[in-house]
């Protein structure tokens, strides 16, 4: 109930207002957001490099914006320019416009893979829960065949991930597994968390021995040194661990410093205050030092 009513508060126009005037909510967010513009994000991402990390991007656009992303996206590769190559950019569904059309989504997915390709970075397609999971992977399986780079994100949490995992072995793909953020319903996923990370290390095992190049999206220490002793059990297979841009830094310079992979994901982009509630409200502590930080600077 305090944790409902917590998310209510900090949602609020009248919060936001506030954070936005009293300059709070941008010292919160400088540690987990890449900045607003593609010059910050590029510049930020280079200086990861620089100290042994791979770089990711993901576009935050604002709720009324999501069709502007893939043109941001390409707007994010220009900035980069040569440095574009091993970059990766992950895509929503929704910003595809597969609510829309399904045809328009795969036309603009190619479109943004043609244009990645052309200068050596990657695309991950991202997946929004159960609703469209099937015209997701139906998505992801027609602009693969004529991108086999293109990477496919799997929530583990819904039953079906792997299943899936199996059929896909064929194709070589790069698949990101993780334990999904969007709410699955009772009988399409697992309920404790318990059974999340046991389905997540099942589907590892399956990737991994299967040949997949496989993507661990998961700051969990305990699943971070299982996939470590899977790799080490499976010296030939093609591992990479992501993390979000501020989560855990220290690890993620340590998987990079031991010869591992180790992208950093950079969010970035107008709809940063949306993002960064979202992350205040799954962590009700951080909530707390959000408000006191708002009415401290009012």
């Amino acid at each position: 109930m305090i944790h409902s009513m917590l998310r209510r508060v900090i949602r609020s126009k009248r919060v936001q207002r506030a954070a936005l005037a009293s300059g709070a909510l941008e010292e919160i967010a400088r540690p987990y957001v890449a900045g607003v513009v593609p010059t910050t994000a590029v510049e930020t991402g280079l200086d990861l490099r620089s100290k042994g990390l791979e770089l990711g991007y993901t576009y935050l656009p604002t709720s009324e914006s999501e069709a502007e992303s893939p043109a941001a996206l390409e707007e994010l590769l220009a900035n980069l320019g040569d440095d574009a190559r091993g970059v990766e950019l992950s895509v929503k569904p929704s910003q595809l416009g597969i609510r829309t059309s399904l045809a328009e989504a795969r036309a603009t997915l190619r479109t943004l893979a043609d244009d990645a390709a052309a200068v050596g970075a990657l695309v991950t397609l991202e997946m929004q829960g159960a609703a469209q999971y099937s015209d997701t992977l139906r998505l992801w399986r027609e602009v693969h065949d004529d991108h086999p780079d293109l990477g496919l994100t799997l929530p583990v949490d819904i039953r079906r991930a792997e299943r899936d995992v199996q059929h896909l072995l064929d194709d070589s793909p790069r698949l990101r597994l993780c334990i999904g953020s969007y709410p699955v319903p009772r009988a399409l996923g697992y309920r404790s968390e318990h059974l999340k990370s046991k389905a997540l290390v099942r589907c590892l095992r399956l990737a991994m021995e299967g040949g997949a190049r496989t993507m661990l999206a998961s700051h969990d220490p305990r699943i971070i040194a299982i996939t470590q002793e899977l790799g080490r059990r499976n010296p030939v297979a093609d591992i990479e661990f992501q993390m979000f841009y501020g989560v855990r830094p220290l690890e993620q310079r340590r998987l990079a410093d031991i010869g591992q992979r180790s992208r950093v994901i950079l969010p970035y982009g107008p709809g940063w205050y949306e993002y960064l509630l979202t992350r205040v409200a799954r962590r009700p502590q951080t909530a707390w030092g959000y408000l006191r930080a708002v009415l401290d600077k009012r």
